[in-house]
């Protein structure tokens, strides 16, 4: 296994909601024909290089575009998905490197100059809330077609939002045809609304959630027990803070709304309830499309191995979000980073760390991602 999962840059394309801090994507309903559908997954490599072109390999784009990184500041980066004119699509990051950093989406939007480049802009905080150059990577898609199962995908356009909002067009999807609705419970803490997942034809199924905070600040947020739908947000000190968010919501697809083609699975160690040195969890396969097909190892204190069966590929795209505690009157405790993942044999091995505010290494719940895409 690598201890360093090399990340093949695709090209992030999308001529999607302007998230930047402060202001909201735009609203128009974009026309279909004009909404190409854009996948991509970037392994930001260079943290201090002041621009550059990934290699190929971890990253990936379905577009005939390439990927450009510039570093604009510490830790702030600005990813170009060349040829992507996406209008709609939702955009996470996660620190990658092991160590106590967390990052952000600080916003996407088109090129303004014209032309059909999408830029992500991502900032990556230490454990302090201090900027910091970081390895991170970062998803995009816009998908809006499943053979199987639910895919929701949305972006809140308000941190603090009065009663129950209904979010206006071109901010999220769901494959069930409903509304996406959210509210604020109470200060850094939401819930979404979104209709029931469809009974599965005769297979059990375990949801994947993952969520990115938005703006320009060190603010972490985080999934809360599967189908509790809620989202809990804390700034670097773990104090609970108003932010927007990003959310990807679905079941029997992987992290980018593929629901057939590539291989994935998902999963989530519960870090909190770890006994003997035996951590537990649950996990989905699309190998096996059921429960299972997964073991978690507990390698130290905060330190987690994923080993998905039957998912192994040349190339391929991990992700991990801290999971929320089990009680939802329980403080988050921290966040989670990916330490690295490969192959091992026909198995794929994801290692993440996980650590309590202020970058202290703690058993936390973590819910991990993968796929193969590009390759089946």
């Amino acid at each position: 296994m690598r201890t360093r999962a090399r990340r093949v840059v695709t090209a992030l394309t999308a001529l999607l909601v302007g998230v930047t801090a402060g202001a909201a994507p735009a609203r128009a309903e974009p026309l279909p024909g004009l909404d190409p559908t854009v996948t991509a997954t970037v392994w930001a490599h260079s943290p201090t290089t002041t621009e550059y072109r990934p290699s190929w390999g971890y990253t990936a784009t379905n577009t005939d575009g390439g990927v450009l990184i510039r570093r604009t500041g510490t830790g702030a980066y600005t990813v170009v998905l060349e040829q992507a004119p996406a209008r709609t699509g939702v955009a996470h990051v996660v620190a990658y490197g092991g160590g106590p950093v967390h990052c952000t989406v600080a916003g996407w939007y088109r090129a303004l100059l014209g032309g059909d480049d999408l830029l992500i802009q991502v900032r990556c905080f230490a454990a302090t809330g201090a900027p910091v150059d970081s390895r991170f990577v970062a998803t995009f898609t816009n998908r809006r077609q499943i053979h199987q199962g639910r895919l929701a995908w949305f972006v809140t356009d308000q941190a603090v939002p009065t009663g129950l909002r209904t979010l206006p067009a071109g901010y999220g999807y769901d494959s069930t045809g409903g509304a996406i609705r959210y509210e604020r419970l109470e200060t850094g803490r939401y819930q979404f609304r979104v209709n029931p997942n469809p009974d599965p034809p005769g297979t059990a199924y375990f949801p994947l959630t993952h969520v990115t905070a938005l703006g320009t600040s060190a603010v972490n947020c985080q999934i809360a027990w599967p189908d509790h739908w809620q989202v809990r947000c804390a700034n670097a000190a773990g104090i609970p803070v108003d932010a927007r968010f990003a959310v990807t919501y679905g079941t029997r697809v992987d992290l980018l709304g593929h629901s057939a083609g590539p291989r994935f699975a998902s999963g989530t160690l519960y870090g909190e309830n770890v006994r003997d040195g035996v951590i537990s969890g649950d996990k989905y396969n699309s190998t096996l499309g059921d429960y299972g097909g997964a073991r978690g190892d507990l390698l130290g204190t905060g330190r987690y191995q994923m080993t998905f069966r039957n998912t192994a590929a040349t190339y391929g795209t991990a992700f991990v979000n801290a999971h929320a505690p089990h009680f939802d009157s329980q403080p988050i405790r921290g966040h989670c980073v990916l330490a690295g993942w490969g192959r091992s044999g026909a198995d794929t091995v994801v290692q993440v760390n996980c650590y309590a505010w202020l970058g202290v290494p703690a058993n936390l719940n973590a819910r991990i991602s993968y796929t193969t895409w590009p390759y089946a």
